[in-house]
């Protein structure tokens, strides 16, 4: 299976009171690289209104191991867990540029249609994410 990759630095309005990262700031980290993903895969939102097909986060579960930094350049690693008729389970992980790992992650992703009905994703989609 392929390894999708991104690229992000901490911002300084993503920390806690404690001066790392804050654990929701990570939900938001994963949106970016899932982004990331589907430009890199040659598909984008507007392509997805156009197919009547909208991908909607259905779980997110996150397992913190380190803390994360102000300016620390992280690195997100994705692959595909499983690929379902109408759902992509996405793994990941969360890495400092030295290598340190910050956090392992796991999405659930389900494609919906106008009505919010669970639909098979666009043939287009499952061709990029099952490569």
């Amino acid at each position: 299976m392929k390894i999708w990759h991104s690229k992000l630095v901490v911002r300084s309005y993503e920390l806690d009171s404690f001066a790392h990262v804050n654990n929701g700031t990570f939900a938001k980290y994963l949106e970016v690289a899932r982004g990331d993903y589907m430009k890199e895969a040659g598909f984008d939102f507007d392509m997805l209104r156009e197919w009547k097909t909208f991908p909607v986060i259905a779980k997110v579960c996150i397992e913190y191991k380190a803390p994360a930094f102000l300016f620390d350049i992280l690195h997100i690693k994705a692959k595909v867990k499983k690929l379902g008729r109408s759902s992509i389970v996405l793994s990941y992980e969360i890495v400092r540029e030295e290598g340190t790992l910050i956090a392992t992650a796991e999405t659930v992703m389900v494609f919906v249609d106008e009505k919010g009905k669970a639909t098979e994703m666009h043939p287009s989609v499952r061709e990029a994410f099952s490569q």
